[in-house]
Order: structure tokens, then sequence, then C-alpha cells
């Protein structure tokens, strides 16, 4: 073999590599930042039904006069 293919060689797995820890960055990222919306939005959801069900008119208390 000689030293240009080596250095061919060498190259594309190094390349290879990179585009691999590239992917697998990019893959964490968005993985992460969906969990954070996930948890985010479930949490919203939830506070806001539990003040609309304590907002119901049922549940107050009628006034005398």
């Amino acid at each position: 073999m000689s030293n240009t293919e080596a250095k061919s060689s060498t190259l594309a797995a190094r390349t290879l590599r990179t585009a691999l820890v590239l992917v697998a960055a990019c893959v964490i990222f968005v993985g992460v930042l969906s969990v954070v919306a996930v948890a985010v939005t479930s949490r919203a959801l939830n506070a806001g039904s539990a003040a609309q069900a304590t907002d119901t008119p049922a549940a107050k208390k009628p006034l005398s006069i």
C-alpha cells in the first residue's frame, strides 16, 4: 500500500468518525430538547386544568341576602 492510499483511508476513517460524532450529538441534543418540551407542556396543561377545576361556578357557595 502506498503512502497516498494510507492517508486516504485514514482520512476516510476520521471523516466517518467525525460524522458519527456529529450525528450522535444532534440526536442527544434533539432528544433532550424534546424531553424538556414535553415536561414543560404537560406541567402547563396540568396547571391549567387544576385552575379551571377550582374556577367552576358550581364549586362556589351561593351568597345569601
